[in-house]
This record gives C-alpha cells, structure tokens and sequence, in this order.
C-alpha cells in the first residue's frame, strides 16, 4: 500500500470523521479548583530560629 496524498485541512479532517462518527467535540476545561494556603507548623521563620547571633569584630 502507498499514501497518495494527505489531507490535511481541519474542515475536511472534521466533515470525514463526524460522517463516521468519530469526531467528538472538545470538551471544555474544567473549572478551576479553590486553592488554600495553609501555614505549615513545621516552617521557621528566619528571624525565628534558635541559633545564636554571631558577632563579629
């Protein structure tokens, strides 16, 4: 077997596989989801930490 052509233009494309019923509308994107921020307990601040101060000089 050889390709002969290529089709390559959309309407075409969409006209043969909706006549085969295979074309299945895009679906649209789901909606987005509620996004929480929540401190985590485990995060130390900089100006939190246990270390000393070091002084220099």
């Amino acid at each position: 077997m050889k390709v002969i052509s290529f089709i390559e233009q959309p309407v075409v494309i969409r006209r043969i596989l909706k006549h085969l019923d295979l074309w299945k509308d895009p679906r649209p994107p789901p909606e987005p989801l509620e996004l929480v921020c929540e401190p985590c307990a485990d995060y130390v601040l900089p100006w939190q930490d246990d270390v000393p101060e070091i002084e220099v000089g």
